[in-house]
């Protein structure tokens, strides 16, 4: 996700069980058939007389099962940028795109990524003693999957500063400019303290920002049950339904920038000029103070103890947990965090089907591959729909179907540390993109649920909203893609790609491309785009 942060629960994010993947396979069939059409749309050749119904011809080709085993393929072990095990997927991405006969290659980039050392997190209060967290997420009993998730990066936020800060908590809502303020307004000296905050409104970097612009030495963030465990009293979560479990922790980057720190606005090519790992870890793009993601349950220990003020109505968590008080104290958090910020490699993978009437026009595809764990929802459901996408596409050639216009694959690296794949990849290649490409398409999270979610720059509003008509709904065939979008939104707008969510962001922001990002799941989701 990143600008969306990653939930990096480790049985929610565990590989597809096989007795799970053909309902997802389904909705990946889905997407594919939407965004097909929209490659159909821009690149298939004009058909010969009589025209074959190549877009008919497609959407009979594979199966379901084909995507849910490339899916099961990609997820079977956690694959963290820069690491052997994504190295692994991304020989196994190019491996799958080589096998349909399409050049391909991966191109390498040299970049500034980081990882944890060492953490530590413990609670004291007068008349508590001492708590120690384990900072751990569990799997849940029977597992399957629980050896392979022992293998996973323990929970932390990418760039975080490394340090050690003894202080008392103050509880700061959802770390927004505006929740600062309020204790500022209510006498809450956040100046040295360990602000607490929830996710639910902001993304975890901008938490970071505004807690250290608070003067808070360091920041503990969690996942608050108002927003991820469900209805009060509905007392299930994952494996049961999809709310996260009492251990489970959202992980992220804390990086405000995009791409490799250490070559701001400039491909990190070989050879080229870098800014030092000190100066890029001290510039204004870090957090610069200590922060650690934390799980629900250790955060209802922390509020437990809190003192002060009693927090707002709107600041309160979920009916039947404590009471939220603002602090500062009694409470107070002993944290460090160490981490290994060095420069690491990581690998875009590339596949390319040459058109025949306009070869030097470009429809792109992409979808990033890198997971903080497992990564079976976000990116590898759109992953496993890419390739599916591709393999239909091998199979067209076989039946004398070219495309008008070159179709370029795209399996970004590193989109959670900062869209750092794709946006070294536009850098390296802006003057060429900005004449040449036609659309960007981008798949990220492809399928969490049944409910359409499109957005799209508007060149390519009305494009989308047609393509929609013409693409049957799986769930339901007596009804379109559109159909089933309309019928799920009260006033149904196609949304607007603006700042970070995704790949899209440089081929919008730095190219100026017209670009897609579609996904399905469940009900409105988080303005995660705006």
């Amino acid at each position: 996700m990143s600008r969306l942060d990653g939930v990096s629960l480790l049985s929610s994010s565990s590989p597809a069980p096989p007795t799970k993947i053909r309902a997802r396979g389904r909705f990946l069939c889905l997407l594919t058939c939407a965004t097909l059409s929209l490659l159909l749309f821009y690149a298939l050749h004009p058909a010969p007389n009589p025209p074959p119904n190549y877009g008919a011809l497609f959407l009979s080709l594979g199966s379901n099962e084909t995507a849910a085993a490339h899916l099961r393929a990609l997820t079977l072990h956690p694959h963290v940028a820069g690491t052997k095990a994504n190295a692994v997927v991304a020989r196994n991405v190019l491996d799958a795109f080589s096998s349909l006969s399409f050049p391909a290659h991966i191109t390498p980039y040299s970049v500034l990524l980081s990882y944890p050392v060492h953490r530590s997190l413990s609670l004291s209060a007068p008349g508590r003693g001492v708590t120690s967290f384990s900072l751990k997420q569990e799997t849940y009993p029977n597992d399957p999957y629980a050896a392979a998730a022992a293998d996973a990066i323990p929970t932390f936020y990418a760039y975080a500063a490394s340090g050690s800060v003894s202080a008392e908590a103050v509880y700061a809502n959802y770390g927004r400019e505006d929740d600062f303020a309020y204790l500022a307004s209510r006498g809450v000296d956040v100046a040295g303290k360990v602000a607490v905050v929830r996710y639910g409104v902001i993304h975890c970097e901008d938490i970071a920002y505004n807690a250290r612009a608070a003067g808070a030495a360091a920041a503990v963030v969690y996942t608050d049950p108002l927003q991820y465990g469900g209805a009060p009293g509905e007392g299930w979560w994952f494996p049961d339904a999809r709310w996260l479990p009492p251990s489970g922790v959202q992980v992220g980057s804390l990086f405000r920038g995009l791409g490799d720190p250490t070559t701001p606005t400039w491909a990190s090519s070989e050879g080229c000029e870098r800014v030092s790992i000190e100066d890029a870890m001290a510039s204004n793009a870090m957090p610069l103070i200590p922060a650690l993601p934390v799980s629900a349950r250790d955060a209802m220990e922390v509020h437990r103890a809190l003192g002060g003020d009693v927090a707002p109505a709107d600041w309160q968590g979920r009916q039947g947990g404590p009471v939220y008080h603002l602090g500062p104290g009694p409470a107070v958090l002993n944290l460090t965090y160490i981490g290994n910020d060095t420069m690491a490699t990581i690998e875009n993978v590339f596949a390319v089907i040459e058109g025949t009437e306009e070869p030097d026009r470009y429809v792109i595809l992409g979808n990033h591959r890198d997971a903080w764990t497992f990564g079976a929802a976000d990116p590898n459901s759109g992953t496993a729909a890419m390739i599916e996408l591709a393999q239909r596409f091998s199979m067209l050639q076989k039946k004398g179907w070219r495309p008008r216009r070159t179709i370029i694959f795209c399996s970004w690296d590193a989109e959670e540390y900062g869209l750092t794949g794709s946006t070294e990849w536009v850098e390296e290649n802006r003057e060429m993109l900005s004449s040449r490409a036609v659309a960007y398409l981008n798949i990220d999270v492809s399928v969490t649920g049944p409910v359409f979610h499109p957005y799209a720059t508007p060149q390519l509003d009305e494009l989308l909203q047609e393509t929609m008509k013409l693409v049957q709904d799986p769930d339901n065939s007596s009804q379109t893609v559109y159909n089933s979008w309309v019928k799920s939104n009260i006033s149904p707008m196609i949304g607007r790609l603006g700042n970070g969510g995704s790949d899209f962001y440089s081929f919008v922001q730095q190219a100026g491309i017209p670009s897609t990002d579609m996904s399905f799941g469940e009900g409105r989701p988080f303005s995660s785009f705006s």
